[in-house]
């Protein structure tokens, strides 16, 4: 037994303990990078467990870091300092409290957004911001320290702006609660009771503490969906369709695709496996009728219908009755027609909507490449202007984008009423990593292109993502997933930095917590 591990015992029952070097490698990777080596993974099956191990790396000056689902591309979760102990928050996974009465559901925060969407929609209800993408395994407790924007995000916003309260572990092995649960004789059904305290611990990246649990709201799940899909000869008559679209709050998810990234999803998969998924498409309609015609709809539009599409948008609406979805439907489509839109088979929102928590098999390319995401929000009436930034970024190294075979697309989407998300993504070949074998399936990463290391082309992709994050920071984009990536102090007024440094001097006074997010480091603090 190493001195860790020694030390670790007498904190924490043995089965919490994995020093494996299989798991210390996988858990140093995100999707895009690695960090130093972990000295032990731990997962912890309640909060005085947690409160015990805080305490000990405190006072022999251990890092902590703090993982979520994992699905993170900008190393937020990976460590700056050698030997530093990662708490792997999966153990603590339970859906504690769904109150009817209140409208509130409080989890643990390894809770997946699947598995809580799952026991919600048997009770015919819902958070309204529901999941990310990645939710099979994405956490609540991660989104709230990365925050996230998809599954609802068109009506309510992020995932920090569908938040009552939390309890966290700070630094100093303090546990405070949040919102009205901060004040004796109450409990979480309100965000405020006083400032804001709850929305410090939303995209911290755990620099402030561990969350150990969330109160999130709950609304009656929408009855009616409606869908929608067209395109576009140019991403500024999109971008200004999906404003309109976002500000009249017609939407709950409204997103978009470029050529590129429109053809690696139509890669993907297949027709075949569309009709796989036929399953959730005939689930979620409602009439006998409806499910036969729609999924019909599915099979006999196929893939080839997007072969001579440029850009593109899907959009899905809900509503307590048909009537009303069909009426905000009814809305886009005139909408989308007034910018030069023309309509397209809504097969991709309504497979999208069907199954919502699928594999993650998206975190790489279609092919086996490399995936690697940027994204920047902005107001509506910027988002033509931060694609042009990004393509100058391009144009400046397109001979390095060249030499490592570098392809790129684009995701938009919109956020509650004022924001449009753009996601510029790279592709490129290069070996794949341990996170990667062990989230894909497995029938799937059987059938990809293997392909090896090439040295050099992470650090282009470095050194372009870098030129990326200081260009759109110039435009005043502002981030979620923080992580060690995009700037962020450096970005603020010196007032603004002034404060984020009190708060942190306060709740981790040693820096031992997640030391560079936000770009705190102890050992220049």
């Amino acid at each position: 037994m190493n001195g860790m591990s020694k030390w670790l015992s007498d904190c924490l029952p043995a089965d919490c303990i994995d020093t494996h070097p299989e798991v210390l490698v996988r858990f140093s990777q995100d999707v895009f990078a690695d960090g130093e080596a972990l000295g032990a993974v731990v997962r912890p099956h309640n909060e005085d467990q947690i409160v015990a191990l805080v305490n000990a790396c405190r006072v022999r000056d251990v890092a902590i870091v703090t993982r979520g689902g994992g699905m993170s591309y900008t190393s937020g979760y990976l460590a700056t300092r050698a030997g530093s102990v990662l708490i792997d928050m999966s153990a603590m996974n339970n859906i504690l409290e769904i109150n009817t009465v209140d409208a509130t559901v409080t989890v643990e925060p390894g809770v997946t957004w699947e598995s809580l969407h799952c026991a919600l929609t048997e009770k015919g209800l819902r958070t309204p911001f529901w999941g990310t993408l990645s939710g099979r395994y994405a956490t609540v407790g991660g989104g709230l320290s990365q925050n996230g924007v998809f599954w609802g995000s068109g009506y309510h916003g992020a995932i920090g702006d569908n938040v009552l309260s939390v309890r966290v572990v700070t630094g100093e092995g303090i546990v405070l609660e949040t919102g009205s649960a901060s004040q004796h004789n109450s409990g979480p059904f309100c965000t405020y009771f006083g400032p804001n305290l709850t929305g410090l611990f939303v995209g911290d990246g755990g620099a402030y503490g561990i969350k150990t649990r969330a109160t999130l709201p709950l609304i009656p799940a929408p009855r009616a969906k409606a869908f929608g899909a067209f395109a576009f000869d140019s991403s500024d008559t999109m971008t200004l369709a999906m404003a309109e679209i976002s500000r009249n709050a017609l939407a709950s998810e409204c997103f978009g695709f470029d050529p590129y990234l429109q053809k690696q999803r139509m890669k993907r998969a297949s027709l075949a496996s569309d009709v796989q998924q036929l399953g959730g498409v005939v689930k979620a309609e409602t009439r006998v009728l409806d499910k036969v015609v729609q999924a019909s709809k599915v099979v006999f539009s196929g893939r080839r219908f997007m072969d001579d599409v440029a850009w593109s948008i899907s959009t899905i609406s809900e509503g307590r009755t048909q009537a009303e979805a069909n009426i905000q439907a009814e809305t886009i489509r005139k909408i989308c027609g007034k910018y030069g839109a023309r309509e397209l088979p809504d097969s991709i929102p309504r497979l999208i909507a069907a199954n919502p928590f699928g594999p993650v098999n998206n975190m790489i390319g279609a092919e086996g490449e490399r995936w690697l995401p940027i994204h920047a929000l902005v107001p509506h009436s910027m988002a033509q202007r931060g694609i042009e930034c990004i393509e100058s970024v391009y144009r400046n190294n397109q001979s390095l984008m060249q030499k490592y075979q570098v392809r790129t697309g684009y995701l938009i989407a919109t956020v509650g009423q004022q924001v449009s998300l753009l996601e510029p993504v790279f592709f490129w070949p290069d070996a794949l990593n341990e996170l990667h074998k062990h989230s894909l399936d497995a029938d799937h990463l059987a059938r990809l292109t293997q392909f090896n290391h090439v040295p050099g082309a992470f650090e282009a992709i470095s050194k372009i993502k870098l030129e990326l994050v200081n260009a759109l920071s110039e435009l005043g984009a502002v981030h979620f997933q923080l992580g060690k990536s995009y700037l962020y102090q450096e970005a603020l007024t010196p007032e603004s930095a002034a404060v984020v440094r009190l708060l942190k001097a306060h709740f981790d006074p040693g820096g031992i917590m997640n030391p560079g997010v936000l770009g705190f480091d102890s050992r220049t603090m």
